[in-house]
């Protein structure tokens, strides 16, 4: 802003600091606010979804145990051995990879088995809640890469407003030199010490 003043422009263009490099500095410092913001609407979108996935699993959980409690009342009696194929006495809710894994055995056993209670509906909403459990780590690990690469691209942007604006500030310690008092206004603006040389 300093830099723009009609004042002080023909000082500076002696100096190389032209209008085009204080427009390229403003442009910068613009777009590296956006970028900012970009990237904490991405990083809150991943909190998001960290936290919808509870929701999704809770939901598969329930319906697994649902065609589980099925699957006893037709097989314990009868053939108790059928009851694996249902993930029944496994340790499935230990991992994601588990719980994912166990839901896939169990549509797969659906295809071939009827269990009483446990209608076509029931078995693609099974499926349903499957994806959406799936899709939500695709979401997170997404959203999570998208996040860090628009914080890496604004610690670039901002080394650069950094290279820029000390150009100017330099420019600005020639032309106004801290041995003279009077300038010590002029300094201020610039946002360089009054009393010292900008190092």
């Amino acid at each position: 802003a300093a830099a723009k003043k009609p004042a002080y422009a023909p000082a500076l263009a002696e100096g190389d600091i032209d209008a085009a490099k204080v427009t390229a500095l403003a442009k910068a410092v613009s777009d590296a606010q956006k970028l900012a913001g970009t990237a904490t609407q991405k990083t809150t979108s991943k909190v998001g979804v960290t936290l919808s996935e509870r929701d999704l699993m809770d939901n598969l959980v329930e319906l697994i145990q649902e065609v589980q409690k099925r699957a006893k009342q037709k097989y314990e009696a009868r053939n108790p051995t059928v009851l694996k194929d249902y993930g029944i006495g496994a340790k499935w809710q230990n991992s994601r990879a588990l719980l994912e894994q166990t839901a896939t055995n169990i549509i797969g056993k659906l295809a071939t088995d009827t269990l009483p209670g446990i209608a076509a509906a029931k078995v693609a909403a099974l499926q349903k809640a499957l994806d959406d459990y799936q899709k939500v780590q695709t979401d997170q690990t997404g959203g999570q890469a998208d996040a860090t690469t628009d914080r890496a691209n604004l610690e670039k942007a901002i080394k650069d407003i950094v290279t820029r604006r000390r150009e100017i500030q330099f420019a600005a310690d020639a032309v106004w030199p801290h041995t003279k008092k009077a300038n010590a206004g002029i300094r201020a603006e610039f946002k360089i010490p009054p009393d010292k040389a900008v190092k």
